[in-house]
């Protein structure tokens, strides 16, 4: 689904964004514009589009190690066919883009590409049309079109773990045998060579005929394995069925034996039917994107639904709900809604930036989404409404880690560890019975500079937070512990 939002890991104030426009109903010109933050995505600066020339669209972003941008789109620049191609920025929020085309793919024109940048100049594109596909370059140097077995139209997601590995999840082709079913597999090596496709969702007509359309999301986490996030709706082999109920699922390895779980369904999001212009195969809920947070246990996903308002052409409004783990995907707080109930307007194509930074406790959630004054699809001829593109941020702590479930002998704060630490830190603690817990940080002059844990209920057992001090200055800080009638201090140490 959209990724067109991406966060420096490495220098977390500069935050980038790309989306597609036009002026003209009908879309008979488009482009790919680009934005910069250099403030955390507080205020956006428009760098000009990519290419600067002639039609582009469907635009994905990522990045690499240097902080510059990449972002890839299809387009006919150079007289060539319309076709996916790369463009590598000179330096961060420098908006001086290098082109990079991999040709097309054989007997096709590979359109719709996702990205992900890995190190300092390796990248990894995914595209589809009769057929999908992926390529890998280095500098620039692409080793060539591989065909896959999958679905077209964006069906598909890159991400890159910690440790290098790339994942891939896509939706099956549309041949009849793995149509709506939902594959998994990786490459050790840069997107040269991929292990063979695990089916993590399985599309069955003859029974619940419950499969994916259209929206797949993936986020490689901290512990380096796969998150994949999905929606699941009533299918058929020639259709979908946008007036009745749909969810939104997630797969991993690491969560629940690697049985899909449900993040959110009708159950939690408000159910209203999706009706008039449906051309862009849009469920009741549905498009979700899944991200992480820059260290420690949080994912987070945000996902569109309908609001039960409609337009004068019958056609939905839909709005932006999220949802965030703290332990990696084993449980998940009840959705909210995130976008404004007025004024009315239609918000679609959520995006997450896939790493989102940690200050002093919780995560700084980078969402990027498309709001227009008109409900429906306007791609085809339909009016042009007032469209703009919003940058969305959301403050989340970023959970406690579960080291043991073996129950303490009483309760206790262990001393943090790397102490002292730059600019991170690990603080254990034991709780011996079930209670809430508050677990906050304060400079030398006792003033609060960053609540870890706010009054959580905590299970017996020994756990864990991060800290990431990378916003404060040099010094001693002190960390306090309250679990029921426990009190604790202890003293750490941040040197730059």
């Amino acid at each position: 689904m959209p990724n067109q939002i991406w966060q420096d890991p490495l220098t977390p104030e500069n935050v980038h964004a790309t989306f597609m426009y036009s002026t003209e109903a009908g879309f008979a010109s488009r482009n790919c514009a680009y934005m910069f933050s250099d403030n955390g995505g507080a205020t956006w600066t428009f760098l000009g589009d990519v290419p600067s020339t002639d039609r582009s669209g469907f635009p994905s972003i990522s990045g690499f190690t240097n902080g510059a941008a990449v972002i890839a789109n299809h387009n006919n620049t150079n007289g060539t066919t319309t076709r996916a191609k790369t463009y590598f920025d000179a330096g961060a929020g420098f908006g001086v883009f290098t082109e990079s085309d991999p040709g097309d793919a054989a007997g096709a024109q590979s359109i719709w590409p996702r990205v992900v940048g890995i190190g300092s100049d390796r990248q990894v594109i995914v595209a589809s049309q009769g057929g999908s596909y992926t390529n890998s370059s280095l500098n620039g140097t692409w080793s060539g079109w591989e065909e896959y077995p999958g679905d077209q139209a964006e069906t598909y997601a890159l991400s890159v773990a910690p440790n290098g590995t790339v994942g891939h999840a896509y939706i099956g082709a549309a041949d009849g045998t793995i149509n709506n079913d939902v594959f998994y597999r990786s490459s050790s090596d840069n997107g040269l060579t991929w292990t063979a496709p695990e089916r993590i969702w399985d599309w069955n007509e003859a029974t619940d005929s419950l499969g994916c359309l259209r929206g797949v999301s993936l986020v490689m986490g901290n512990d380096n394995q796969p998150y994949v996030a999905f929606n699941i709706s009533l299918l058929t082999l020639t259709g979908f069925f946008p007036e009745t109920p749909s969810s939104i699922r997630l797969w991993s390895p690491a969560v629940n034996g690697g049985t899909p779980i449900i993040i959110a369904d009708q159950s939690t999001v408000p159910f209203f039917p999706n009706r008039g212009s449906v051309s862009d195969a849009f469920l009741p809920l549905c498009r979700p994107s899944i991200g992480r947070s820059q260290a420690g246990n949080g994912l987070y996903c945000a996902y569109t639904a309908t609001t039960g308002e409609y337009g004068s052409d019958t056609s939905a409004y839909f709005a932006v709900w999220f949802s965030y783990s703290g332990n990696n995907g084993a449980t998940w707080l009840a959705p909210e809604r995130v976008t404004p109930v007025t004024p009315l307007r239609d918000w679609r194509f959520v995006s997450i930036s896939q790493v989102n930074n940690i200050i002093q406790g919780p995560s700084a959630v980078q969402m990027f989404v498309q709001s227009d004054s008109l409900a429906g699809t306007h791609v085809n001829g339909a009016p042009v409404g007032n469209g703009e593109a919003i940058g969305i941020r959301a403050w989340i702590p970023i959970g406690i880690t579960n080291i043991s479930n073996v129950v303490p002998d009483d309760f206790s704060l262990a001393q943090n560890f790397p102490n002292p630490f730059n600019p991170n830190t690990r603080i254990r603690f034991d709780i011996k019975n079930t209670t809430t817990v508050t677990l906050k940080v304060f400079n030398a002059n006792g003033q609060e500079v960053a609540v870890l844990v706010n009054n959580e209920i905590v299970t017996p057992g020994t756990k864990e937070v991060t800290f990431i001090g990378n916003n404060l200055s040099s010094g001693i800080y002190f960390y306090t512990l309250l679990a029921g009638e426990f009190k604790e201090t202890k003293k750490m140490m941040l040197i730059k």
